[in-house]
């Protein structure tokens, strides 16, 4: 596994891939993380109490989504 880092905009809730990555990534499923370049205003600043209840996921189920990724890095070396 490799990781590509770009810059992109985001518009309308999408995410624009530079040009250059189209071909490769294209029909696959990908991992995104979303770090925003520039602080946000404190009136913008992120508060995760908004997003409490939102998912349907069990603890029981994150959990082991984060013991699956990290067998996943242990054996990938």
């Amino acid at each position: 596994m490799y990781a590509v880092e770009f810059e992109a905009p985001i518009k309308d809730g999408v995410v624009h891939i530079p040009k250059d990555y189209h071909n490769l990534y294209e029909n696959r499923e990908v991992r995104v993380f979303i770090i925003p370049i520039k602080e946000f205003n404190k009136k913008d600043s992120f508060n995760p109490k908004d997003f409490f209840g939102l998912g349907n996921v069990s603890k029981d189920e994150i959990d082991d989504y984060i013991q699956s990724s990290k067998d996943e890095w242990n054996n990938a070396f």
